[in-house]
């Protein structure tokens, strides 16, 4: 007789969590372009019928991800900005939550920060509007900082500042994936050695 138990039957929004798994690996490593469903539904272990019931075409699977992994990145990154402390203390705690994301979610920090963004028109479109969110959302974040040291965040200054930073901290996180053998913390204090020093300059003495 037959001893192979029969495979329980997945519920809906588990096999969707399977699904947005396979399809965030396979869009971290390949790209929008390159990526494929049906590799996506094999490794999600359901038909590719089954997918599209989920999720309507690839575009719609992309953004659902795309959409996912920034919020978990702004709530890295908000909840260290809203701490307690001085200035500097919080910008630390940020950079610190930055680099947790790239080390806790590297898939995650691979879909949203690709070396090449996608070339397809719509996918494009949806990346550059996630990177928009992201840095209107972070304004807002630092705006009582860019005020204290003496800059509208809307101005040009202010904004030029906010892209150096996040184009630093996206430099120090390539180079840290080349060098896993270096500690967190070294790069929190590489990045606010290169980083902060500009910026803190500008802020009035911490009490």
């Amino acid at each position: 007789m037959p001893t192979d138990a029969p495979r329980t039957r997945l519920k809906g929004p588990e096999r969707r969590e399977l699904i947005l798994a396979a399809a965030l690996a396979e869009f971290a490593a390949r790209g929008y372009e390159a990526a494929s469903v049906g590799r996506i539904a094999a490794a999600a272990g359901v038909a590719r019928t089954v997918l599209y019931d989920h999720f309507p075409s690839k575009h719609a699977l992309f953004i659902e991800v795309l959409d996912s992994e920034q919020r978990a990145l702004l709530e890295h990154l908000g909840a260290a900005l809203r701490s307690e402390g001085t200035t500097e203390q919080r910008w630390r705690a940020a950079f610190d939550a930055y680099l947790r994301f790239v080390q806790d979610h590297p898939l995650g920090w691979q879909l949203l920060f690709p070396r090449h963004a996608p070339h397809d028109t719509q996918a494009a479109a949806d990346w550059r509007r996630v990177r928009a969110d992201s840095n209107r959302v972070l304004a807002e974040l630092l705006a009582a900082d860019a005020r204290r040291a003496g800059l509208e965040p809307e101005s040009v200054r202010a904004r030029a500042l906010f892209a150096i930073h996040r184009d630093g901290l996206t430099a120090a996180a390539r180079w840290w994936q080349e060098h896993p053998d270096v500690g967190r913390a070294e790069v929190v204090d590489a990045a606010m050695a290169a980083l902060w020093t500009g910026f803190g300059g500008l802020q009035p003495a911490d009490r």
